[in-house]
């Protein structure tokens, strides 16, 4: 069953002679329960592609579905609310809330989509990345490690 599958995905930045094509024409399918690894040289376009495949940015042609539907044709409210329940992402900065302790982070987005955390898999996933003890602690007071693990929480 194909989870994921991109159609002529393009990406253009600028105009003219500075027209830079990031992405030109991606074809790309996933199935359920493959893994999937990204490799390329600085500047290939594996950040831009990435972010296209979770809707983050919007590409200048072309099509992303996930699960069969195409996640661009979703206006930007319902976009907003399928990466918040359907895609994961950690980014390099790992965009916590710096005036939010771990444990609020971790649970944001549960709350974000009106939700209340289901408490026995939201102290698995503390105990499994090892953050019990720094539940209090803002963002600036963790390590860089330690701000990751709460990013994948």
């Amino acid at each position: 069953m194909t989870i994921l599958e991109t159609r002529e995905l393009t990406k253009y930045y600028g105009t003219g002679e500075n027209q830079v094509r990031a992405l030109d024409g991606v074809d790309l399918k996933v199935q359920a329960g493959e893994f999937l690894a990204i490799v390329g040289t600085s500047g290939s376009g594996k950040s831009t592609l990435l972010h296209m495949l979770g809707g983050l940015d919007r590409p200048t042609g072309g099509r992303v579905e996930v699960e069969g539907r195409d996640i661009f044709s979703m206006k930007d409210e319902a976009l907003t609310i399928f990466r918040r329940r359907k895609i994961g992402f950690v980014f390099q900065n790992y965009n916590l809330v710096p005036v939010l302790n771990v444990y609020e982070n971790i649970v944001l987005p549960i709350q974000l989509d009106g939700r209340g955390p289901d408490k026995g898999y939201t102290d698995q996933i503390i105990e499994t990345l090892g953050l019990g003890p720094k539940l209090q602690n803002l963002p600036n007071n963790l390590s860089g490690g330690q701000q990751q693990r709460v990013a994948i929480a």
